[in-house]
């Protein structure tokens, strides 16, 4: 090929195709539209014309004079200019007076077939820019949640079927319901429209049609896509993988991260879209543990900032948790990381140079370079280190359990009080925003029944499971029952390693209230569901999935004589519990208040923890027999 003919429409597209053309040795030919082409095409092709829409003969003619067989399209033209005073020819009347209706793909098709009847071939309009099309996965930052994952497979659902009758490319949903479809406005207005039907948290879901021919029709999303969304609060956007194009690429990407809105690149093919919804999922529930891991796990370049008057940061430890730290402090405008410290100095090495500050070999190179600190190392050395730092005058984030013992625990307790030093512990899931939903409707539990289970991983298990998992449990019911513990009862099992792998406990309260826990990391499916029993309402809480079901008993009596039931899902703010963690530890390192979970906290927890590994261990570890403590 050594021209090609180009019909440009508006935006950026024409301009980026006939530069793409260009430098692969093609001479460009393009036919401007007046009123829709960028005039700094002119300089970007080597013959243009402008021609009217609607004078399909001129448009041919052009060609043919120059010589050209083939042709691409690209840009926008509006879809309302329908129904403007346009001028066609005696082509163009010709045939439009042919077509049954004035649908997107009948009037393309035709006005595809008169060109290639004049011997011009219509050629993909992405010939020369394939990199431009979608890649599948999740793009952003922010994935989707739980709801709006449901939100995504119904809507995409419903807009492959709108396709078929050729409205439109977009539908906007929010909790399953239809807020707005595209018609001749175009995407950008159907947001508008949808946007303010749905207040905010709106699925934006894009697909190609069915019968959607790619050569000269293909969807395409920009930047001005991701700050329509922004004007009225949509959360996600959705599109077809390999049939969408995204336009400003890193700009959009990046607007949509700092907006907190998700970009989902969805296969066409079901069951690679099976496989990124599974991928969804999973992270989901990695994160109500580690917080989030899109970076490490889908590969997007960490982002870092420096702000000189924020506290001084460091990492102890950069194994699979601590790199999160480091991702989260490097990000977070209220921290500045400085340093990170690793026994294995090629690790330290790689991460400083991935977030841009220093690396060191021992914690103890941290002393006088930082404020703070988080101490991601296995629980053995967590007093070591701890205690090392809080001695220098550096305050500490401890990751949980807060030490291998109550004695450790103690020391470090009264080291960071003497010193007048925060110390706080990694109890990730005080942060989780499910539970800070729930928080303030639980007023006086009386029953409470928990359930954390983990297929099985050789991570964690150099403790047993009621450190590793039900320890957090443990944590949140004795923030949300302010009572002293009177009873317990335990039951547990060693199946997979030398330690404790699955285990139940029955917490009983000074007030009454009971609380039945459950732990394991040997079973087939994950669950982190805890439920809430008051005497007026039921809270049931996934941490994974950050969804809140409120039942509360109303005064009223209904025809059966039982109290009625009002229902209620809770709104669950879109927020990283490990970047909650961080930036709460900065604000108390900055001005000196009480931590979220404080040493103090933590050690309670690590003391009903460790009453229940050594009442387990009393009955041998191996039976399920009651025992009371």
């Amino acid at each position: 090929m050594k021209t090609i003919g180009l019909i440009a429409g508006g935006g950026q597209f024409p301009i980026l195709f006939a530069r793409a053309a260009r430098q692969n040795g093609v001479k460009v030919v393009a036919v401007a539209l007046k009123g829709e082409a960028d005039e700094l095409l002119e300089s970007e092709v080597d013959v243009c014309s402008w021609v009217s829409l609607g004078k399909l003969g001129r448009m041919i003619e052009t060609f043919q004079k120059a010589q050209v067989t083939e042709v691409a399209m690209a840009g926008a033209v509006a879809k309302t200019k329908l129904f403007s005073k346009i001028r066609p020819d005696w082509k163009a009347v010709r045939l439009l007076a042919r077509m049954l209706h004035k649908k997107d793909d009948a009037i393309l098709r035709a006005f595809t077939e008169e060109l290639e009847a004049h011997g011009i071939k219509v050629r993909p309009s992405t010939l020369f820019l394939p990199e431009l099309l979608a890649t599948p996965g999740i793009l952003t930052r922010r994935r989707p949640n739980a709801r709006e994952r449901r939100d995504i497979n119904f809507g995409w659902n419903l807009a492959k079927e709108i396709g078929k009758l050729d409205i439109g490319q977009c539908i906007l949903v929010r909790d399953q319901a239809v807020l707005a479809v595209e018609a001749i406005e175009g995407t950008d207005e159907t947001i508008r429209r949808g946007g303010r039907l749905g207040k905010s948290e709106v699925v934006v879901v894009k697909v190609c049609k069915p019968n959607q021919d790619l050569r000269f029709d293909v969807p395409a999303v920009g930047l001005q896509t991701i700050k329509t969304m922004k004007e009225v609060g949509a959360s996600v956007l959705v599109v077809e993988a390999d049939r969408t194009l995204m336009f400003d690429r890193e700009k959009m990407i990046q607007a949509a991260d700092d907006a907190r809105i998700s970009i989902l690149s969805r296969p066409a093919d079901r069951e690679k879209a099976s496989e990124l919804d599974g991928l969804m999922l999973e992270l989901n529930q990695f994160e109500a543990e580690v917080g989030d891991s899109r970076n490490a796990l889908l590969a997007v370049k960490p982002r870092i900032t420096v702000n000189s008057s924020a506290p001084r940061m460091a990492v102890v430890g950069v194994g699979y948790l601590g790199q999160f730290h480091a991702e989260k402090y490097a990000a977070l405008e209220e921290t500045n990381l400085v340093a990170v410290a690793d026994v294995e100095p090629s690790r330290a090495r790689r991460m400083a140079e991935d977030f841009s500050c220093q690396a060191c070999a021992s914690h103890l190179d941290l002393i006088g370079k930082v404020d703070a600190a988080s101490v991601v190392v296995p629980t053995q050395d967590h007093c070591q280190v701890a205690r090392d730092l809080l001695e220098a005058g550096i305050h500490v984030l401890v990751e949980k359990p807060m030490t291998a013992t109550l004695e450790e625990a103690d020391s470090l307790v009264q080291l960071a009080k003497a010193n007048n030093l925060v110390l706080q512990v990694g109890h990730l899931e005080r942060f989780n925003p499910a539970v800070v939903a729930a928080r303030e409707y639980v007023q006086q539990p009386l029953f409470v029944e928990s359930h954390r289970l983990a297929s099985f991983t050789e991570r964690g298990t150099e403790v047993d499971v009621i450190l590793d998992l039900m320890i957090h449990d443990i944590d949140i019911i004795l923030s949300l029952v302010p009572f002293p513990l009177e009873d317990l009862r335990v039951g547990g099992a060693k199946i997979l390693t030398p330690h404790t792998d699955i285990a139940n406990v029955r917490l009983e309260f000074a007030n009454g209230c009971i609380a039945n826990v459950t732990a394991s990391r040997i079973s087939a499916k994950r669950m982190r569901k805890i439920r809430i029993f008051q005497p007026d309402s039921y809270l049931s809480l996934d941490y994974a999935e950050r969804e809140v079901e409120l039942f509360r008993k109303l005064p009223e009596k209904g025809a059966d004589g039982f109290p009625e039931i009002e229902y209620q899902q809770l709104p669950v703010a879109d927020t990283d519990p490990l970047e909650e963690q961080l930036r709460a530890f900065a604000e108390s390192v900055r001005t000196g208040t009480k931590p979220m979970v404080s040493g103090e906290e933590g050690r309670k927890a690590l003391e009903v923890a460790t009453r229940v590994n050594e009442l387990i261990q009393q009955q041998g570890g191996g039976d399920w027999e009651l025992v009371s403590g």
